[in-house]
């Protein structure tokens, strides 16, 4: 859309709207007034009555005279007021002098109606409405909504009553309840707006076209600008010369000029800029690439092009959402870091580091390298710094517990030897104490083989065809059992590097615990999956399952949850994830039971 129609829109839109509030604000006030009329007949006919019914209890408290108890005295009142003939005659000539009253009533102090502008409502009982006052308090919104939708009857009570001394309380002796239609209140209010709108019409129109017109001759000069503007941004070198009829145009027509050349000359600075930065980003041998304010690639490194694998001049120009969908994970982590506008240093995104600066005026800088190296280096040092951890450790071990335990077992023999031939019903305690120490000598010997150093012989493996192996290895035993194999996702391979033995004795600790936790049969799915750059491999039971509060344990050295169980088996299987820079964790199975998962990074070609 032009300037020229933002402006006419703008300005034309700005009086409508204007006028409309005015309009609005003129049939709020009219519905405010003759609310506010309205409650004040309603407040003037309860009082009218009011003075009415007093007048009447009074004569007969005359007649009755003063002596009687308060309870007979309020009796003969009520009475007097269910008697008088005149009264409902009275409430039906009140009721006809304003519209939207709809009913008059006089209940007693219990709320039964003695008198009623509705003679078929003598004797019932006189039912609660919304007060009127609720209606006056409304907001603008809700007060339009009440009146012109609304279908229910609103009141204004007055209460007479006495005070009792006994107890220092005030009893309701009258209630007068003058009932407010919605429906006849809209019936006189609907004609009124009705005129107010049609006389603010056609000065609603008159504005909207005054202001169309006015900003139509306002704008007149700024075509001439806007033509030239347009040249300036198509790149034209010779303006023409013009004449404006103001000189305020001619100052502006004048700048414009002198901008287009500015603009021309920085064109040029800038596209000798740019073949300087791609030079100089050449000899760099990190991935360099350059985005513009708008998102679109400026420049894009050769090291850039070999680490991508695309090719620059069909890149370049391009969005970096379309570059690096978000489905993906560096589009991901851009994705974010743009919408937040937060720098980024060296973020894992698949198999590369991101790094992002931002520049000034909008534009970012996207470094890239490639994680691989930095990953085998950082896993061989972490690795290291593990194993000279645990062989300080194990090394302690067998000096605090292995001489003791065996010094204790000396002790018990000696001990055995004199005491038995004395006290032959120690044999029993004795037996005990020396089944713990063989008991504590074998946990510390499997503690420190588990803590033992482990070279890995890696190689490249089929992680898909070494699950395979396995499943078909337990595939009798499990036909014993009665439990059902289901692989999914094995059919095609998932290259990884790593040990062949220990991942397949990590894997068959897996399934074996899955068929034991099915002695009466099951089904045991194994599924492989392949999202961003690893290979997830899931071993899900029909079991009893594992509770939340264990899963976070039973990776521990010797905590098992079965009654013979060792807890060694899933202990060295995470050892042997870990050591492979992957990860296992324990959820819920979709069917019930539990749900392994173990995740390792694929080789970068497969990953890529």
């Amino acid at each position: 859309m032009s300037l020229r129609a933002r402006v006419m829109l703008t300005t034309t839109g700005l009086v409508a709207a204007v006028a409309l509030t005015l309009i609005v604000v003129e049939l709020h006030t009219l519905i405010s007034v003759s609310l506010e009329h309205t409650n004040d007949r309603a407040r003037m006919t309860g009082q009218f009555v009011k003075r009415y019914v007093l007048d009447r209890a009074e004569r007969a408290s005359t007649v009755a005279g003063q002596i009687a108890p308060l309870d007979e005295r309020i009796g003969q009142w009520q009475r007097a007021i269910e008697e008088d003939a005149e009264l409902p005659e009275l409430l039906a000539s009140t009721l006809a002098q304003t519209r939207a009253l709809v009913e008059i009533s006089v209940a007693d102090g219990r709320g039964r109606i003695l008198a009623s502008s509705n003679p078929a409502r003598r004797g019932q009982w006189m039912q609660p409405r919304l007060p009127l006052r609720k209606l006056l308090e409304l907001g603008p919104l809700e007060k339009f909504q009440a009146v012109l939708g609304g279908q229910i009857d609103y009141e204004d009570r007055v209460e007479l009553g006495v005070e009792l001394p006994e107890n220092s309380r005030r009893e309701v002796v009258f209630a007068i309840q003058v009932l407010v239609s919605s429906v006849l209140l809209r019936d006189a209010i609907v004609p009124e707006l009705r005129r107010s709108a049609l006389a603010s019409l056609p000065l609603l129109l008159l504005s909207v076209a005054m202001a169309w017109l006015t900003a139509q001759a306002a704008l007149m000069p700024l075509k001439g600008i806007s033509q030239t503007i347009d040249r300036i941004r198509s790149g034209e070198t010779a303006l023409p010369e013009t004449v404006p009829s103001a000189r305020e145009i001619a100052a502006v027509q004048e700048k414009l000029r002198l901008l287009g050349e500015q603009f021309r000359g920085a064109q040029e600075g800038a596209e000798q800029l740019r073949g300087s930065v791609e030079r100089m980003i050449e000899g760099l041998e990190e991935s360099i690439l350059l985005f513009g304010a708008d998102g679109r690639l400026v420049v894009c490194s050769e090291a850039a092009e070999r680490l991508l694998h695309v090719s620059r001049q069909k890149v370049t120009g391009m969005r970096a959402d379309i570059l690096f969908p978000q489905d993906t994970p560096l589009g991901a982590v851009l994705a974010h870091a743009l919408a937040s506008r937060t720098p980024v240093k060296e973020v894992r995104a698949g198999r590369l580091l991101a790094s992002l600066d931002f520049l000034p005026q909008g534009a970012f800088l996207l470094r890239l390298r490639d994680a691989e190296g930095r990953r085998m280096v950082e896993s061989q040092l972490n690795l290291s710094s593990r194993l000279a951890a645990i062989s300080r450790l194990t090394g302690g071990v067998a000096h605090e517990i292995k001489n003791p335990l065996n010094s204790i077992a000396l002790r018990l023999e000696l001990l055995r030897s004199r005491v038995l031939p004395e006290l032959p019903e120690a044999q029993q305690e004795i037996d005990v104490i020396s089944q713990e120490i063989v008991r504590l000598d074998r946990v510390v010997r499997t503690f420190l083989d588990f803590t033992r150093p482990v070279e890995l012989q890696t190689e490249e493996l089929d992680l898909a065809r070494l699950a395979g192996e396995l499943t078909a290895l337990l595939g009798p035993e499990a036909e014993r059992q009665g439990v059902a194999l289901e692989t999914e996702g094995l059919d095609e391979p998932a290259r990884i590097r790593g040990d062949a033995g220990l991942l397949k004795q990590a894997l068959l600790n897996v399934l074996r615990n899955g068929l034991e936790a099915m002695p009466a049969g099951g089904r045991l799915s194994v599924r492989l999956r392949r999202p961003d750059g690893h290979a997830e491999l899931e071993i899900a039971d029909t079991g009893p399952g594992i509770p939340a509060e264990f899963r976070e344990k039973v990776f521990n050295l010797y905590f098992t949850t079965k009654k013979n169980g060792t807890g060694i088996g899933l202990a060295m299987t995470y050892r042997a994830v870990q050591l492979h820079n992957g990860s296992i964790e324990i959820g819920d199975a979709p069917g019930g039971g539990a749900a392994v998962r173990i995740r390792l990074p694929l080789e970068a070609e497969a990953a890529s």
